[in-house]
């Protein structure tokens, strides 16, 4: 089970601090030149469409403005990488009606077919595949979402539609769609719970992909490992006020062998970088721990 590491531009560059990491990279316009500023290159890599973004933007992209981006992207990895190709989808994010869902679904499906029909004439590197992403707003529709894909030839699938079902609700719409497509073949998006990385080691699935170690340190909070927890730092402004931290604890994350003080300082993006990266490297712990429980290799 391979977990991904979401990046963005103004994050840290977590491949120049760790050997094993793979990440997940948005086709957005600010990502467009990323690889170029790594010093080393990821093991692994999902390029993104970057659907929030352009659902937020609508008209002002094209799908073959999208496609250009992660063209470049690809052209600017190394060859001797896996790499994973995302096409465009239609978030359900804001989708109130049934036919608002429907048109979602449909849409994703358009995209997903011009991607096949588009890649098929690029001839695409051979490390480079097609990830389907599978969209569904209930289990019908989920499963009409994955033959639809199969039709078009996908073997690799990415389930999205998670962040507005509760963790229940999500391990459950997992479970199904693995039932479906094999956990061999499936990365999970966006998935952050320490319960949902567990279910999923023990579904043995393909991979996932979490920003968690950024975003926990955007909100001046820092994680540990073995028990994994989350501190807030004690001279922040964060309303959540328990397992506050004033001291850095003994950690032999890249950043702590050096300068340990660093992540607790809040004055500057510079240090929730260093932040993030500890961060990485608490929940990657934790991971290698729950897999291990799990007998994943």
């Amino acid at each position: 089970m391979d977990f991904y590491i979401s990046w963005s531009h103004s994050d840290a560059i977590f491949c120049d601090y760790f050997d094993e990491c793979c990440m997940l990279i948005s086709a957005v316009p600010d990502n467009k030149h990323g690889l170029k500023k790594f010093k080393k290159k990821p093991q692994k890599l999902i390029i993104d469409s970057g659907a929030l973004f352009y659902s937020k933007n609508p008209g002002k992209y094209k799908l073959r403005d999208i496609l250009e981006i992660q063209k470049y992207i690809i052209d600017s990895a190394p060859s001797d990488i896996p790499i994973k190709l995302v096409h465009l989808d239609e978030p359900l994010l804001n989708k109130k009606t049934l036919s608002d869902k429907y048109s979602s679904v449909e849409k994703t499906l358009f995209n997903a077919y011009e991607y096949v029909n588009c890649m098929s004439k690029s001839n695409l590197p051979n490390n480079v595949s097609l990830m389907g992403v599978i969209q569904g707003f209930d289990m019908p529709s989920t499963k009409y979402c994955i033959h639809e894909l199969k039709k078009m030839g996908y073997q690799n699938f990415g389930l999205g539609s998670m962040l507005a079902r509760s963790p229940v609700e999500q391990i459950k719409y997992m479970k199904s769609v693995i039932e479906i497509v094999g956990p061999e073949h499936l990365h999970i998006f966006g998935v952050t719970g320490i319960q949902q990385i567990k279910e999923m080691a023990r579904f043995n699935i393909l991979s996932f992909d979490s920003s968690r170690p950024t975003m926990v340190a955007a909100f001046h909070q820092i994680i540990y490992s073995k028990p994994f927890r989350t501190y807030v730092i004690s001279q922040s402004n964060v309303k959540r006020r328990t397992l506050l931290i004033s001291k850095p604890l003994f950690c032999k994350c890249p950043v702590c062998l050096k300068h340990p003080e660093d992540i607790l300082n809040i004055s500057h993006r510079d240090y929730m970088k260093l932040r993030s990266i500890h961060n990485y490297y608490h929940l990657a712990k934790t991971i290698d721990e729950i897999k291990v429980n799990e007998g994943v290799l």
